[in-house]
């Protein structure tokens, strides 16, 4: 299906940028494995040590999360090419903002959608 919203060149960039960004994801996931920073046993020497390992293990964990969200956010914004959706807003339908689309490539709502979420939820 075409996007008759944006043209092929704008679609194209979007697209390679997604991509790019989902290669450097997995790239670094695979280069930066969480248990690559647990020492081996014999070298944990006082408490203060395991304190500060499982403290960097536990920021590692918290990054690869944020990786995984994200990669997740990329594929399905990727998935939307193939039906000609990628840059409509989700609950709208409306195209999202290309320079908004730009910066958060894969961004799901226009900035009024985001902006009523956000009152809703400061209202409750």
């Amino acid at each position: 299906m075409k996007n008759e919203y944006y043209d092929e060149t704008f679609l194209e960039t979007q697209k390679n940028t997604l991509l790019q960004m989902k290669m450097n994801i997995l790239n670094h996931m695979k280069t930066h494995a969480i248990d690559e920073i647990a020492p081996d046993r014999d070298q944990i020497v006082e408490d203060v040590d395991q304190s500060q390992i499982l403290m960097a293990q536990s920021l590692s964990m918290g990054l690869r999360d944020r990786e995984l969200s994200r990669l997740r956010q990329i594929e399905e914004a990727l998935a939307k090419f193939e039906d000609g959706s990628y840059g409509l807003c989700e609950e709208t339908g409306e195209p999202i903002g290309k320079k908004r689309l730009e910066k958060i490539p894969w961004v799901k709502l226009s900035i009024d959608a985001q902006e009523e979420i956000e009152r809703t939820l400061r209202a409750a």
